[in-house]
């Protein structure tokens, strides 16, 4: 006899996975590049190594920090940023929500002079600088800087090499922490990553230690009171001590994980259970959680599914308005894509779902959301490529095969005998996939 139901935990773990994703990239960056609040540099493009968020892109270069204020404010600035050069810097709290972003669409190309604030600092603001209050002690900025191809490497390094982040005491003395390149990562020995996804018990107590320093809104807190049998409450977690709750406690977490990989793998059932989504030819995607008004933010409020499959898919994910990402899962046949059959997926001429200065790329993904390794380093092929082949009307045809086709230019190498799954990344999308009247091509698989 246990003191709490399965239902309840998969209802805490949809509520809690967020923090735990975030407990689990946290944990991540600082086994690569020590204590938190340093800001690191990724100086090229995502490969088959990448691993610090799932559905990478290769179409920008990562800017990022992971924050603990507990300690005190941090100083953020950055350079001005050149209006023809698309970027974003979101900055994100304990619970993924997007509460500050600055960038091309809201047209904020700095330079920013920021003091990034604990919740309830009442402390004096330095002069030159703007207050940003974390709602959390616990965050991120995960900034990307578009790139055009390799040779513009070097420009983008110049901006990065422009941002600082230090404590606010060293920044009054003039003392300021190195950018970490994060080109060649080796692991810190004194800091483990603890990955929530494969250690059901290390979940629980990363989503709690997020918690307990993440003011829950009063909206959600008798959401998160019902969650106290199984050891979760705004203080932070503490395991059942009854044998037969711990052991429905992990079971349950494990099958709610096998539940969320399900779901984000069959979109079809999400309307149904509540999550607003699109789909056209197969291609899924939400645009839930606008952002109207321009502002940069994404707050989920209390659509707590939508949000554990965000993180899920797309941890660092941005409001709809700035990037959206269609993913497919099944060809037309039914059957997952899999590398041992030959795709082709064609883009009409004249019809761009994107806004100036906005971009599109098309992405492989292994179904645990990262790339295939391949002797020919092709993970995408992006509407900025140099060397594609255009059909004679003008559309775009791109195959996606295990051997190289006719047209190599337009050919995104797939894994032989292994599902995967595309994604269609959007910056910047038009109305029409905002509100889901925009019409996908299917992919077309060869017979």
């Amino acid at each position: 006899m246990t003191n709490f139901s399965k239902d309840l935990v998969r209802e805490a773990f949809i509520y809690a996975q967020p923090l735990a994703e975030v407990y689990r990239q946290f944990s991540l960056q600082k086994a690569y590049q020590g204590p938190a609040n340093r800001l690191m540099a990724f100086r090229g493009l995502a490969d088959a190594t990448f691993r610090a968020v799932p559905s990478p892109n290769t179409d920008t270069v990562y800017t990022v920090f992971a924050y603990d204020l507990s300690a005190g404010p941090l100083v953020v600035q950055t350079p001005g940023i050149p209006e023809n050069r698309y970027f974003v810097l979101p900055f994100y709290d304990a619970f993924t929500n997007v509460f500050a972003s600055y960038g091309t669409r809201t047209k904020t190309y700095g330079p920013l002079n920021l003091l990034l604030t604990p919740p309830g600092y009442d402390g004096e603001i330095p002069q030159g600088l703007t207050e940003l209050r974390s709602p959390s002690l616990i965050g991120s900025m995960l900034g990307r800087i578009l790139v055009a191809d390799e040779d513009d490497l070097p420009a983008v390094r110049a901006i990065q090499d422009q941002f600082v982040v230090d404590p606010l005491e060293d920044w009054l003395q003039g003392v300021h922490t190195p950018l970490m390149d994060f080109a060649h990562p080796e692991p810190v020995p004194q800091y483990n990553f603890v990955d929530s996804r494969n250690d059901m018990e290390g979940f629980w107590v990363g989503a709690g230690e997020i918690l307990a320093g993440a003011p829950v809104p009063e909206s959600q807190r008798d959401q998160l009171a019902s969650f106290e049998p199984i050891g979760l409450t705004q203080a932070g977690f503490t395991m059942p001590r009854d044998p037969a709750d711990r052991e429905l406690l992990l079971t349950e977490t494990a099958a709610s994980w096998k539940f969320l990989a399900d779901f984000a793998a069959d979109q079809s059932q999400a309307e149904t259970m509540g999550v607003s989504f699109f789909n056209s030819n197969g291609w899924g995607w939400s645009a839930a959680a606008r952002d109207k008004g321009n502002t940069g933010r994404l707050f989920y409020g209390e659509q707590y599914l939508l949000r554990a499959w965000t993180n899920y898919l797309y941890y660092g994910a941005l409001p709809p308005e700035e990037a959206l990402y269609p993913t497919l899962y099944r060809d037309p046949q039914g059957g997952p894509l899999n590398g041992d059959h030959s795709y082709t997926w064609r883009m009409p001429a004249g019809i761009r779902p994107v806004r100036s200065l906005g971009f599109t790329s098309l992405t492989l993904y292994d179904m645990d959301g990262y790339f295939f390794d391949n002797p020919h380093n092709i993970y995408k092929i992006g509407d900025r490529d140099k060397n594609l082949i255009y059909d004679a009307d003008g559309s775009l045809t791109i195959t996606i095969s295990a051997t190289k086709p006719d047209r190599p230019a337009n050919w995104l190498p797939s894994p032989a005998g292994k599902n995967f799954y595309l994604m269609f990344r959007i910056y910047l999308p038009v109305d029409a996939v905002l509100d889901g009247t925009y019409v996908f091509e299917p992919v077309v698989r060869a017979t």
